[in-house]
């Protein structure tokens, strides 16, 4: 299990920078270490020389602090570069709208400004573009999205109180553009400011757009003015392990009172603007720099066509083309198909068989790129077979965002025991697999996006079985190497099983040589 991080947020700063490091120190040294401190709402004020000494270095700021944009014109001035930036030591500005992915894993999602009601935007504001912007970066190669984190914004939510069993009764200026944003990005934690109010609502249950999916819940908070004389709530800690290394059951765990979502339907639409187009499914890739918005469709064309999302090869650990792959691995390149070593591999010859350029899942393969996969299956079991081995071929098209059909050989005297060990472990994990007829196919079973896991046995027999929830990420391995087939259940884990960079390349080369005789040509 993932190690808590531990967050400071604060409400509206206002230049109160003296009195807010110093209570910061303070709170860090009595109940710290704390790995960031969050700010929201307007962090610059009319007097901003209390900021002097931090930026000169004769204070420090004692945790890193990132803060959001403008929500003014009179603060544009203090903001170096509108895009993010260093303001000194420990304080950064994360920029107008994004996704922070800390090292811990920790998912901020960020957007700066208020909403632009007019067609001319301003510095200091946000519209349509920028929300789907903020949605399409954290969408983005997750085939099972969750959620994030937390989601920081100026203002507040339309609609928030909307539900709530104690009927607050505030005035304040809310944004139907994060509602929408809220909804899509399901984030644990909504913080917001500007209207020194503070607000605790009860967690909300997100929406889903499928009846059968449980989603996790919502906890929106808004904070008051950093020492405000009503000693309003300005400050609040979070603690909290990140969504993407949570199990599954502990974040849709259900509270005392919990709320269904206050936001209407329509924002279930993947159009801000209320556009009637069809519902996106997560399997598809969304694009931070799309272009689409730029395109001259009339609202007809947009209303009766699937939005065109382009995914960028250079981002995907596993398009060839990609700076991110890890060419150092890769045995055998072919016209549609590559061969590659996996990392940290069950045994030194557990290979990787991929497209080479974007695809998702085996399943949606073209003709041809599945054509030259079933070459270079034949040619890795042709490969095995030099040592009495014979490959088992599995996919988990889940949690993973380019196809990767994994070949592990086993001595084929194991081969009998194979398909009732898939069995067993898959009903140990409350799960059960499902026979595919000898004359049908993946594809003919798979529909495009749904998430799935997939066998194929030596003796030519498949399985699979249909994703609805969650998953265990490496189930696959766990059979193989149990004790039935080959007893290394030291190995079920890759990352316990990787070597370094000159001991992979060392490895690969020798495979490379081994595996030579019995490549494709294409």
């Amino acid at each position: 299990m993932a190690e808590k991080q531990k967050v400071l947020i604060c409400g509206d700063v206002e230049g109160h920078f003296k009195f807010l490091f110093n209570k910061v120190e303070t709170i860090n040294k009595k109940n710290g270490p704390f790995d960031f401190l969050l700010c929201v709402g307007n962090f610059f004020g009319e007097d901003n020389v209390e900021l002097e000494p931090f930026k000169s270095g004769m204070k420090t700021i004692s945790i890193p602090t990132y803060i959001i944009g403008p929500n003014r014109a009179a603060d544009v001035k203090y903001y170096p570069d509108l895009n993010g930036c260093e303001i000194c030591q420990n304080l950064t500005y994360l920029g107008r709208r994004g996704l922070y992915n800390a090292s811990s894993g920790l998912k901020i999602a960020y957007l700066s400004g208020i909403e632009e009601t007019s067609s001319e935007m301003r510095d200091y504001s946000f519209n349509a573009k920028d929300v789907t912007d903020v949605r399409n970066t954290c969408l983005k190669g997750q085939p099972s999205f969750r959620g994030v984190d937390i989601l920081l914004t100026s203002p507040w939510p339309e609609g928030i109180t909307n539900l709530d069993p104690k009927k607050p009764d505030f005035n304040y200026k809310g944004s139907k553009f994060i509602s929408w944003l809220a909804t899509h990005i399901k984030p644990r934690y909504h913080l917001s400011a500007l209207e020194n109010i503070h607000y605790d609502r009860p967690p909300y249950r997100n929406q889903s757009a499928t009846e059968d999916n449980m989603e996790i819940a919502t906890r929106f908070m808004a904070l008051a003015t950093v020492g405000n004389p009503q000693k309003r709530k300005w400050l609040y800690a979070l603690n909290l392990t990140p969504v993407d290394r949570s199990r599954l059951s502990d974040l849709i765990v259900k509270t005392t009172d919990e709320t269904a979502s206050p936001y209407p339907k329509s924002t279930l639409n993947p159009d801000p603007l209320g556009l009637k187009m069809e519902v996106q499914n997560t399997q598809f890739f969304y694009d931070m720099d799309s272009q689409d918005g730029k395109r001259k469709q009339n609202n007809t064309d947009r209303a009766n066509k699937r939005a065109k999302f382009e995914f960028d090869q250079a981002k995907c650990w596993f398009c060839l083309s990609s700076p991110e792959v890890s060419k150092h691995l890769v045995i055998s390149v072919g016209n549609e198909i590559y061969l590659a070593l996996a990392k940290g591999g069950v045994v030194d010859d557990h290979f990787l068989i991929l497209p080479v350029t974007h695809h998702q899942s085996l399943s949606i393969l073209p003709e041809s790129v599945a054509h030259e996969m079933k070459l270079y299956k034949e040619a890795v079991g042709k490969y095995y077979e030099k040592t009495d081995r014979v490959p088992v071929f599995f996919e988990r098209n889940f949690k993973s965002s380019h196809c990767q059909l994994q070949a592990i050989p086993i001595h084929k005297n194991q081969a009998p025991a194979l398909k009732e060990t898939f069995q067993e472990i898959a009903e140990c994990n409350n799960f059960s697999l499902t026979e595919i007829p000898r004359n049908s196919q993946l594809h003919q079973i798979a529909q495009p996006g749904m998430l799935y896991f997939y066998v194929e046995l030596p003796d030519g027999e498949k399985m699979y079985y249909r994703i609805k929830k969650d998953f265990p990420l490496q189930f696959g391995r766990e059979v193989l190497v149990s004790d039935r087939i080959l007893d290394m259940n030291d190995r079920a884990d890759w990352r316990e099983c990787q070597l370094d960079k000159v001991e992979e390349t060392e490895l690969a080369m020798k495979v490379r040589k081994a595996f030579q005789p019995f490549d494709v040509d294409v």
